[in-house]
């Protein structure tokens, strides 16, 4: 075998398939491992391993990367729009990095819940290897595989409800609350319903991927038992991200079935919704009255509003957004530093040691231009627009009925999370399943502009 092979299938389109589907099938098995693990050993505490697998993911990923682009540039290949977006990330990251006003410190150094450098090169590839994979059975693959995540991660949230844990949980966690294996219920609500998306819509288009009404019906009772787990969290920001998602598929199906001349292909599909919110509606009613979880988040949220104090608001979300903002201003350009958003109270005049802070801005947008500034912020939409924007469009013309299934289903998905980003936080272990969305729904097409040539780099 020549070296000119080797390479070529070491930066195959199925070698970044492969990859990227162990990252995403391992993580939650390795955290599963773990607390079995962390019950024989008290030094091995759940989360353990997490930060160091997706760091060496991000090592290898961008390896793979380099490696892609360079032969990319020796056979004279245009560059991509998502090659542009990728350089973009990168670069902003590693500004923000580097003039960070606590250098070398994310999160304040809390290895469980920090973002370092590592960890978005890591984000930054599954995007990448999403742009790069475009075979209809990988991308079918890598549905399936969310699928198999977010059944694996419901079988112990919904066992949570019942305060059955494996371990415990590392972060705050309430009575009967779920919270699956990421360790707090508001990362599993934000978790839980972009899979939830994925779940509900390879059953609204089941005529495309099964074959049998029996694994139909499997789809339905699992979207529905996600939808539990999902109300069992008791995060509203998951509520958020459903009413986003239900809003998408009612206004698509909508306009597609006007659209399309052969509307008898749609009817299936928008019959299958009709089901699903029937299963929906069916386990809402469950919870309100065999639980607590609807009355609970409900009296939370009012007696929030009747407080009086806005600040409050949102577990104190609106206080945390106000304080980030103020520092908007003096670091508009790199922000206050990568994953540094404790700086914003440290820092201000009034702070005194025990009062509040937070290391995140639970809202992801504001998160990063309070930490990489105003142009990471302005990139990061440009590449959810252009992708969003590109996804529609790709729906709208796409005559493959597999291939416009999948787009669809994963831009659900997309705005489903985008939706509840706007109340959660960027984390490792939940953010990895987001990034090859995008990557896998972004527009395929070159620039039209640039060609790269290696002889032009000794020019």
């Amino acid at each position: 075998m020549t070296s000119n092979s080797s390479l070529g299938r070491l930066i195959s389109e199925e070698a970044f398939y492969k990859t990227v589907v162990v990252l995403l099938a391992g993580m939650p098995v390795l955290e599963f491992i773990t607390e079995i693990i962390g019950k024989f050993n008290e030094e091995i505490i759940p989360s353990f391993f997490q930060p160091q697998m997706l760091s060496l993911f991000g090592i290898v990923g961008t390896l793979l990367t380099v490696l892609y682009l360079t032969d990319s540039m020796i056979k004279r290949k245009r560059l991509r729009i998502a090659d542009i977006f990728y350089f973009t990330l990168v670069l902003f990251m590693v500004i923000s990095a580097v003039f960070s006003l606590n250098p070398g410190v994310y999160s304040a150094g809390y290895v469980f819940y920090c973002e370092n450098p590592l960890h978005f090169l890591a984000y930054y590839w599954l995007f990448f290897a999403g742009s790069v994979i475009d075979k209809r059975p990988y991308r079918r693959n890598i549905l399936f595989i969310c699928m198999a995540v977010a059944l694996f991660e419901s079988i112990f949230a919904f066992l949570q409800t019942f305060d059955i844990e494996i371990s415990y949980s590392l972060y705050y966690h309430a009575a009967r609350t779920a919270y699956g294996l990421t360790q707090n219920s508001n990362f599993y609500g934000g978790m839980c319903i972009l899979l939830l998306a994925c779940v509900s819509g390879l059953f609204i288009f089941a005529d495309v991927f099964v074959k049998s009404r029996l694994k139909e019906y499997l789809l339905a009772a699992a979207a529905g038992f996600l939808f539990y787990t999902m109300i069992g969290s008791r995060a509203r920001l998951a509520w958020v991200g459903f009413f986003a998602f239900v809003v998408f598929y009612v206004i698509s199906l909508i306009i597609m079935y006007r659209k399309d001349k052969n509307k008898s292909v749609l009817k299936p599909a928008i019959k299958r919704s009709l089901i699903l919110l029937g299963v929906f509606a069916f386990v809402f009613l469950i919870a309100f009255f065999f639980t607590d979880y609807i009355t609970e988040v409900t009296t939370r949220s009012y007696w929030e509003v009747a407080n009086g104090d806005a600040d409050k608001m949102g577990s104190d979300r609106i206080y945390n957004w106000r304080m980030g903002l103020a520092q908007v201003p003096g670091h508009w350009l790199t922000g206050v530093g990568l994953d540094n958003y404790r700086y914003v109270f440290v820092s201000d005049p009034g702070y005194r040691e025990g009062m509040y802070l937070q290391d995140k801005a639970h809202n992801e947008y504001l998160h990063t231009m309070v930490t990489q500034g105003i142009p990471a912020l302005v990139n990061y939409l440009a590449l959810l627009i252009y992708t969003g924007a590109g996804a529609v469009k790709s729906i709208w013309t796409e005559l493959s009925k597999e291939r416009r299934a999948v787009t669809w289903i994963l831009l659900g998905m997309f705005i489903t999370y985008c939706a509840q980003a706007f109340f959660n936080s960027s984390i490792t272990y939940v953010v990895i399943y987001f990034w090859p969305v995008i990557g896998l729904i972004i527009p395929r097409k070159d620039t039209g502009i640039l060609k790269f040539r290696i002889d032009d780099l000794y020019l």
